[in-house]
């Protein structure tokens, strides 16, 4: 693997790369170089191998599996 060392950023998108790191779990280098390769993939995919190769990226997504409640009873009335 090369280095990269990016020389004069601003304070204040430094600062925002800090937080989106830390929103994410991962480190300031894991989250620049996810960043790097979501912008930079070359790739004509459709958005689901996006979507996946996001997840890889950033070494997988959580996402909450929402509970599932039974169907409701329907009024129908006199419209059937």
């Amino acid at each position: 693997m090369s280095d990269l060392l990016i020389r004069d950023i601003d304070p204040t998108l430094k600062s925002a790369l800090r937080d989106r790191a830390a929103r994410h779990g991962l480190s300031q280098q894991k989250e620049a170089r996810a960043i790097l390769e979501s912008v930079l993939r070359t790739e004509h995919d459709s958005w689901v191998s996006r979507l996946r190769n996001a997840g890889r990226s950033v070494e997988g997504i959580e996402l909450e599996v929402p509970t599932r409640h039974a169907a409701r009873d329907v009024n129908r009335g006199d419209w059937l």
